[in-house]
């Protein structure tokens, strides 16, 4: 049964995804494979992440990543992500949280959380 739902969540990624995201960012949320791209349009940004599903536990990931913002000033972070995600017929609802470090202009830590839904095609 483990491994029938690990097949599932590995065949589930392999589809791309379209959806909306609402937290620390509000806009686009794409994931195709193993990447996740983010545009923000609440502050301006774009995002990239890569992803490990845990194979003890398909539902839930782990990886790391950057993010370009343009809210005052131009600001760029490194940052790890942390999530979950469940599928309910094509829709993938996902949740996480980024830790990040802004490096650029204004050094600073702070706790990024989203949730979310795509379509998967």
């Amino acid at each position: 049964m483990a491994l029938a739902a690990s097949t599932s969540m590995a065949q589930a990624s392999a589809n791309p995804q379209v959806g909306l995201m609402v937290g620390s960012d509000n806009g686009v949320s794409i994931r195709h494979h193993d990447l996740q791209f983010g545009v923000g349009i609440n502050r301006l940004s774009f995002s990239v992440d890569k992803t490990y599903f845990f194979k003890s536990n398909p539902n839930f990931y782990w990886g790391g990543g950057a993010k370009l913002q343009d809210h005052h000033s131009k600001q760029l972070a490194a940052r790890a992500v942390f999530g979950a995600s469940t599928k309910v017929e094509d829709f993938v609802f996902f949740a996480e949280l980024k830790p990040s470090v802004y490096l650029v202009n204004k050094a600073s830590v702070d706790l990024e959380a989203n949730i979310g839904v795509r379509y998967q095609f």
